[in-house]
C-alpha cells in the first residue's frame, strides 16, 4: 500500500520515537514474568521500587542498539530533507527491533524451561557444529520457532505501519506533554542510575534480596564498586573477591607419566549414555544394568564432574575438574589416558549417537584419537536408532579385532537426551506426549505435563538399558569378562521439576549431578559403595591398573576408589561457575569475578537457607573452599612459556 504525502526528516524521527516507544511496551511485556514482583514485595519496600525500577529501565537498555542503529543510519546514510516510506531505515527499523524482541522472547523461553538464558554457553551450542543437533528439537519445534521470527518482525511491521497511520491521520497526540520524550529520557536515567546505585552497594555489602533477583534477569547490567566503597568506609562482604581462580598457563600433567605395562593388560569398555540420573538404575527401568551391577561395584552416591555433557565427560576422562576444559581446548590437548593406552598398542575404536564435534571432544579429550577411529553416523535418525546400530559397530569392531592385542572401545549412548527417544518395544511407563514442542511449552503446560515428559524419559533409558544388555549378553558369550574392564556412567543427571527446572545445565541440584557408576574389574569382589564419589575418581582408578606409577596427583584431583580412600567433598563446574559440595552444603561460585554474579549457598540437599545460615556455613567452609581453589589452579603455571 502506498502511503503518501512524503515525511519530513522531523516527522520521520517523530514516527520513529512512537515506534520504538510501541516497542518497548511490547518489551515490558515480555519481561514481566521475568521479575519476582512477589518475593520482591515480601523483601521490603525498597527490594520491590528496585524491582520495578529494573523492569523499567531493562528493556530500553536493550532497545539502545537498534534505536542508535536506525539514528545512524537516518542521520549519515539519507541526507535528503524528504524521504518516503520505500527508505532504507523502515526496514532496518522492522529489522532491528524484531531481533531485539525475539532476542527477549528467546531468553524468557530458555529460562522458563531450563532456567538459563543466552550466554556464552548457548552462543557456543548455537556456532559449534553438531550443537543446535545436539538439542534434539523436533521437525514442529524448528518450524514453530521460524514462526515465531518470523511472527515478530510482522508484529514490528504492523506496529510502524500503524504508527505512520494515526500520525498522519492525527499528526502530533495531543493527549501527551509537549516534551513527553524528554521527560521519558529524563525519568529513564533517574531510575537507571538509583537502581544502578541501590545495585552496587547491595554487591558490595551482600545483600543478596538484591542481588539474587538480578541473576534471574539475563544481561543485567550490573556495576562494581568494592573498592571504591571500601576505601569511603563501607564494610565490603568479601565473600566473592577472596576467591578467584589462578591465571597463567596448563601445566598438566605435573610431570610425564611413567608407564610400566601391565603383563597382562586389560581391555577397557567404557559406556557414557546422554542425561542419565542415579535413580533409573533399578530392577525394573533397567532390568539387565541392574543385574550386571550386582556382580560389580556400584557407586550410590557419584556425582558428575558437572551439570553437562561437556565437563561430565571432560572429568570423567581427565580426572581434574570442569575448568580446565577452556585451556586444554585452547591447547588441544587430549587425555593423558589415551596416551598411555597408545603407547601400549591398544586397539581403539570410539562411538557416538551425537557428535565428536560438539562439545569439541575431537579437539580435547580425544584430539589425539585418529579421526577414523571416532566413528558417527550421519543422518537424521532418532537417538534410540543411532544407539542400535553403534552398538552393533561396536561389538562388531570387538569381533573383528587382532586378539594378540588389547582393545579399549567406548561409546556415548544419546536415548535418554531429550526429546527422549525409544521404539514402542521400550514402553513401560504411560501415558507419555508424542512430542515435546519446546517453543509453544509455557511454564504452566510443563509443570502440569512434566509427570507425562518423564514417562518418555524413563521409556527412553529402558531401551537404553536394553542396548548395555547387548553388550553384557556379547561378553559373556564370548568370555570377555576375565579379560575386560566395563565402565558404565552417565554423563550428567536430569530433572523433572523437583526443583523447579526441567533439563540439565542450569543448576547443580542433585538430579542433575547424580549419576550412576558401575565398575567391573576382573577378580573384584561385588559391592556397594555408599560414599561420595566423583567423575574425577575414574582416572585416578584406572591408570594404576594401567601400569602408571606416578602419584595421583601428577594427573588428577580424584581418589582411587580401589582404595582406602574417603571423598569429603566435590569440585563440579559449568560454564561460567564452580560449585564445592560435601555433606552439609552446596557453594556454587563464579569461575571469573562478575558483577551480577554471587555465591549461591543451598543445603546439600537443595535446601533453601536463611541469609543467617548462609553466611555461617560460608564461614565454616572458608578453609574447605581455599582447598577448593587449590584443585581448580593446581595445573595452571603462572611462568611465562617460552
Amino acid at each position: 500500500m502506498e502511503i503518501s504525502p512524503l515525511l519530513s526528516v522531523h516527522q520521520l524521527r517523530r514516527v520513529l520515537a512512537y515506534f520504538f516507544l510501541l516497542t518497548y511496551l511490547v518489551l515490558l511485556a515480555i519481561t514481566w514474568d521475568g521479575i519476582d514482583f512477589s518475593s520482591a514485595s515480601r523483601d521490603g519496600p525498597l527490594v520491590f521500587a528496585f524491582a520495578v525500577a529494573v523492569w523499567l529501565t531493562y528493556g530500553l537498555i536493550y532497545l539502545l542498539p537498534a534505536i542508535f542503529i536506525t539514528w545512524l543510519v537516518e542521520k549519515y546514510v539519507h541526507r535528503e530533507r524528504e524521504i518516503g516510506h520505500k527508505a532504507i531505515f523502515y526496514p532496518l527499523a522492522i529489522l532491528s527491533t524484531g531481533i531485539t524482541t525475539l532476542f527477549f522472547f528467546a531468553n524468557a523461553k530458555l529460562f522458563t524451561l531450563y532456567g538459563i538464558f543466552i550466554n556464552s554457553f548457548v552462543i557456543n551450542l548455537v556456532s559449534t557444529p553438531g550443537g543446535l543437533e545436539s538439542l534434539g528439537a523436533s521437525d514442529a519445534s524448528n518450524a514453530t520457532f521460524a514462526f515465531i521470527a518470523l511472527g515478530f518482525l510482522l508484529l514490528q511491521a504492523v506496529l510502524l505501519a500503524v504508527t505512520l497511520f494515526f500520525y498522519r491521520k492525527f499528526g502530533e497526540p495531543r493527549w501527551l506533554p509537549r516534551r513527553f520524550f524528554a521527560g521519558l529520557l529524563i525519568l529513564f536515567v533517574i531510575a537507571t542510575v538509583g537502581e544502578r546505585m541501590v545495585y552496587t552497594y547491595s554487591a558490595a555489602t551482600g545483600i543478596t534480596s538484591i542481588t539474587s533477583l538480578t541473576q534471574k534477569i539475563p544481561y543485567y547490567l550490573g556495576i562494581s564498586a568494592r573498592s571504591l566503597l571500601s576505601k569511603l568506609g563501607v564494610k565490603v562482604d568479601r565473600k566473592k573477591s577472596d576467591y578467584q581462580l589462578a591465571k597463567g598457563n596448563l601445566n598438566y600433567p605435573l610431570n610425564p607419566l611413567q608407564v610400566e605395562k601391565p603383563a597382562k593388560p586389560f581391555n577397557v569398555v567404557w559406556l557414557v549414555s546422554e542425561s542419565w540420573r542415579a535413580d533409573t538404575l533399578d530392577a525394573e527401568i533397567m532390568p539387565n544394568t541392574w543385574a550386571f551391577a550386582q556382580n560389580a561395584k556400584r557407586f550410590t552416591r557419584n556425582f558428575s564432574g558437572g551439570n553437562g555433557t561437556r565437563v561430565g565427560m571432560f572429568t570423567m576422562f581427565t580426572g581434574i575438574p570442569g575448568n580446565y576444559w577452556f585451556p586444554m581446548l585452547a591447547e588441544r590437548k587430549g587425555a593423558p589416558v589415551i596416551d598411555v593406552l597408545k603407547a601400549q598398542d591398544y586397539q581403539m575404536s570410539f562411538y557416538t549417537s551425537a557428535k565428536f564435534s560438539y562439545p569439541e571432544f575431537d579437539a580435547t579429550i580425544f584430539s589425539q584419537v585418529p579421526s577414523e577411529q571416532l566413528h558417527e553416523i550421519p543422518g537424521g535418525a532418532q537417538g534410540w536408532e543411532k544407539d542400535q546400530q553403534n552398538v552393533s559397530n561396536l561389538l562388531k569392531f570387538i569381533d573383528t579385532r587382532d586378539r594378540n592385542r588389547p582393545f579399549f572401545t567406548f561409546m556415548f549412548f544419546e536415548s535418554p537426551h531429550a526429546r527422549y527417544y525409544f521404539p514402542p518395544e521400550s514402553v513401560i511407563r504411560t501415558p507419555y506426549p508424542d512430542d515435546i514442542n519446546y517453543f509453544t511449552l509455557t511454564r504452566e503446560q510443563l509443570a502440569s505435563q512434566i509427570h507425562l515428559i518423564k514417562n518418555r524419559y524413563i521409556n527412553s533409558v529402558h531401551h537404553l538399558d536394553s542396548q548395555f544388555g547387548r553388550v553384557f549378553d556379547y561378553l559373556k558369550k564370548n568370555n570377555l569378562l576375565d579379560s575386560t574392564i566395563v565402565l558404565l556412567l552417565g554423563d550428567h543427571g536430569e530433572e523433572f521439576m523437583e526443583n523447579g527446572r526441567w533439563g540439565h545445565n542450569s543448576a547443580f541440584t542433585d538430579q542433575q549431578i547424580h549419576t550412576p557408576l558401575v565398575l567391573w574389574v576382573p577378580g573384584m569382589k561385588p559391592s556397594v559403595y555408599e560414599g561420595m564419589s566423583n567423575h574425577m575418581d575414574v582416572i585416578p582408578t584406572l591408570m594404576p591398573l594401567f601400569g602408571v606409577k606416578n602419584p595421583k596427583r601428577d594427573y588428577s584431583t580424584g581418589i582411587n576408589l580401589l582404595s582406602d580412600e574417603v571423598r569429603e567433598h566435590a569440585v563440579l563446574a559449568e560454564w561460567s561457575s564452580t560449585a564445592y559440595i560435601d555433606n552439609d552444603v552446596k557453594i556454587v561460585m563464579p569461575l571469573a569475578v562478575v558483577a551480577t554474579q554471587h555465591p549461591l549457598v543451598t543445603g546439600a540437599d537443595d535446601r533453601v537457607l536463611t541469609a543467617k545460615e548462609q553466611d555461617d556455613l560460608f564461614a565454616r567452609k572458608a578453609r574447605n573452599l581455599g582447598g577448593m581453589m587449590e584443585e581448580l589452579g593446581r595445573y595452571i603455571s603462572k611462568q611465562k612459556s617460552n
